[in-house]
């Protein structure tokens, strides 16, 4: 019970309040209460028997007395006003603290008794049970449900789902465990991941009556069982390349000719999961796709494996074991091809050395190849074998031939070397084979030492020619049919050509010593190296090159039209490029956690800044530090850093090298990072 009272001024009467909880309703979450207002004596008696005197009385914001009243106290010491029972519902909880008011207006003209105010806290009435816990594993396995029972009374309403499935009831009456099976079915609302999520609901009742709310636990983690997988009927590897197909066993390679096709084979997903990635992989080769290609290019029994993923993140695999066998292409090692006789006969033998792979599967040699030896007169390609064999397996081949005994002594022939297998193209190799070795032979316009002349109003040596004098050709010099280069591009003794004159004139192709030259570059050294390219058929268009001996630069100009260009500069080695620390002035300090403020400039002449300084002077033209002449710009600049509010920092470069602050510039952090320009 809860009692409040308070006294008029005068202290002849007093008001008083008094509340008490009767009861609780479990069912209605709600509490009787019966309340009292009595008006009681003080320190003498009044009385008012005309109807008078107003009294007020609420709780929990609901008025439950409001009227005139009369009363004499001069006989008694109190009289009730008024009283009665009112129902106050709880909070969701269970809770309820109540507040209740009170005043009587115009006491017997002892004045008023304004409102004063009191609390009573109610009983806490059970509510709804609460879900303890939910013990889950993986669907198909018994999920246990705890239920937190607020009185022994209560039973229970039980629903779960799983991903949004749809509620399932599991009817009424459940104490405080419940326990349930989630099909393996339910592995279809599971799909994109191998964990699904579990709601739990219970309502909680007495008797028939429903108790409080319905209280949920979510997304508790069931898992997928691990024998739920995608499915991958095979993996076949099959030969691409048309020709190995037609010969070469399934199953078998060849290698750097085979191309492999390899393919997974009817995968899918299992209870409503899809195959979101294949990889297949052959060693270490591997290939993303449903479908690959794979070069041969490792001998040896090789792994191949087909992989699919499904969109639970679950796997299938499939492998097979293949055969890459060795080969390499057909190599001709030596051919030689002479007449008998020391030359002067007829007969024609060939030394032939060659090796040519063979490809042994299940005992038998799957490359057999064919050697021939052809013949033509000297470059009328038009060849006619004089041997011709097929069907060969001899790995290493070390051998002679006989050619035959038919050709003229007095012609030259080509005498050709064929080697095909059946896995390459044909290798092949063409010598001359001269006409009969003789000392001196002439006629029909022709003549020729060591052997038979071939070619008509010509000359011919077959023999090495040694001159001991000099030899002047009028009409040029020949290699092959072309002419060959004849103009000097260096001296004797393959050094560059010395060149001292006027540089304007030097429009002659070479690489050239420059020494004591004229119209060289201004402000190098007159010694140095030059360069000459001219136009292919008119020299008063060229280009010049050229390197002072002393100085790591380049400079070129042109002649258009027989007018030379100024001298520009390519490049220079003078310029550096690293980056240099900067000394600091004004208080300010390297921020090294930020990176120390540094400087570098480019070929191009770009000045770079970089790095964050602190702690120096911010007033308006201090100086941060101050860059060395060659890095320093033609006339003042202004850039921007950052401060330490990532705002813009104002600062000036000026042609002194003065880095200095022109505004916005804080203490605490400047970084310098975004400063460049070109001097």
């Amino acid at each position: 019970m809860a009692r409040i009272e308070k006294h008029t001024n005068s202290g002849y009467a007093k008001l008083a309040m008094e509340v008490v909880e009767t009861g609780y309703s479990i069912e209605n979450n709600d509490s009787p209460v019966q309340y009292h207002l009595w008006l009681e004596r003080g320190s003498t008696w009044v009385y008012d028997l005309n109807n008078e005197t107003w009294a007020e009385a609420t709780i929990n914001d609901q008025t439950v007395i409001n009227k005139y009243v009369s009363f004499d106290l001069r006989n008694t010491n109190r009289v009730l006003l008024g009283s009665g029972t009112i129902r106050i519902p709880h909070n969701e909880d269970g809770s309820k603290t109540i507040t209740f008011w009170a005043r009587i207006l115009n006491v017997a003209d002892q004045g008023d008794i304004n409102w004063f105010s009191g609390t009573l806290g109610l009983t806490n009435i059970p509510r709804a049970s609460a879900i303890g816990s939910v013990t889950a594993t993986e669907l198909g396995q018994p999920v246990t449900i705890k239920i937190d029972k607020k009185v022994n009374e209560f039973r229970h309403q039980v629903w779960w789902q799983v991903n949004d499935s749809g509620w399932i009831d599991l009817g009424t009456g459940h104490d405080s465990n419940v326990q349930l099976t989630v099909p393996v079915d339910y592995a279809a609302r599971i799909t994109n991941s191998d964990t699904g999520q579990l709601d739990v609901c219970v309502r909680t009742f007495k008797d028939d009556d429903k108790i409080g709310n319905d209280v949920y636990k979510r997304g508790i983690p069931i898992k997928v069982p691990a024998s739920i997988v995608p499915t991958l009927e095979d993996v076949t590897i099959t030969e691409r390349t048309a020709q190995l197909a037609e010969f070469i066993p399934v199953g078998n390679f060849v290698k750097d000719k085979s191309v492999m096709r390899v393919e997974a084979n009817n995968a899918a997903g299992s209870h409503g999961s899809t195959i979101v990635s294949t990889e297949l992989t052959v060693d270490s080769l591997v290939v993303r796709a449903a479908t690959g290609d794979f070069p041969a290019n490792k001998a040896g029994n090789l792994e191949v494996t087909a992989k699919v993923t499904d969109s639970r993140g679950r796997t299938a695999t499939k492998s097979k074991t293949i055969k890459v066998w060795d080969y390499y292409a057909p190599k001709i090692i030596g051919f030689l091809a002479n007449r008998t006789g020391n030359g002067t006969n007829k007969t024609i033998i060939a030394t032939v050395a060659a090796n040519v792979s063979p490809l042994l599967i299940d005992g038998r040699n799957r490359n057999p190849y064919t050697l021939k030896i052809q013949y033509s007169a000297k470059k009328a390609n038009r060849w006619i074998d004089a041997v011709n064999l097929t069907n060969e397996s001899v790995e290493r081949i070390n051998r002679q031939f006989d050619c035959g005994a038919f050709y003229e002594l007095s012609k030259s022939y080509n005498v050709r070397l064929v080697i095909q297998d059946k896995l390459s193209d044909l290798i092949d190799s063409i010598l001359i084979v001269r006409s009969s070795r003789v000392l001196w032979a002439w006629g029909d316009n022709r003549a020729a030492v060591g052997g038979f002349p071939e070619l008509e109003g010509h000359f011919e040596s077959f023999l090495p020619v040694a001159f001991h004098s000099s030899l002047n050709v009028e009409d040029g010099l020949m290699s092959r049919g072309k002419p060959i280069q004849e103009f000097a591009m260096t001296s004797r003794d393959g050094k560059s050509l010395k060149y001292n004159g006027d540089l304007n004139n030097l429009k002659t192709s070479g690489g050239y010593h420059a020494y004591g030259v004229q119209h060289n570059p201004t402000g190098t050294n007159n010694y140095g190296y030059v360069n000459v390219t001219t136009h292919s058929t008119d020299n008063n268009f060229c280009v010049q090159i050229y390197i002072p001996f002393n100085q790591d630069s380049i400079f070129m100009r042109r002649c258009e039209s027989g007018i030379w260009k100024n001298w520009v500069i390519v490049s220079t080695s003078e310029v550096e490029t690293s980056w240099k620390t900067a000394t600091l002035t004004e208080g300010w300090k390297h921020y090294t956690d930020y990176g120390n403020v540094q400087y570098s400039k480019t070929s191009d002449g770009m000045v770079f800044i970089r790095g964050t300084c602190k702690d120096g002077n911010t007033k308006t033209e201090s100086v941060i530090f101050n860059l060395p002449e060659g890095y320093r710009p033609r006339a003042g600049i202004f850039k921007t850093g950052l401060n330490n509010s990532y705002g813009l920092a104002i600062i000036a470069v000026y042609p002194s090298g003065n880095v200095v602050v022109k505004g916005n510039v804080d203490s605490k952090w400047l970084n310098l990072d975004n400063v460049t320009f070109k001097i």
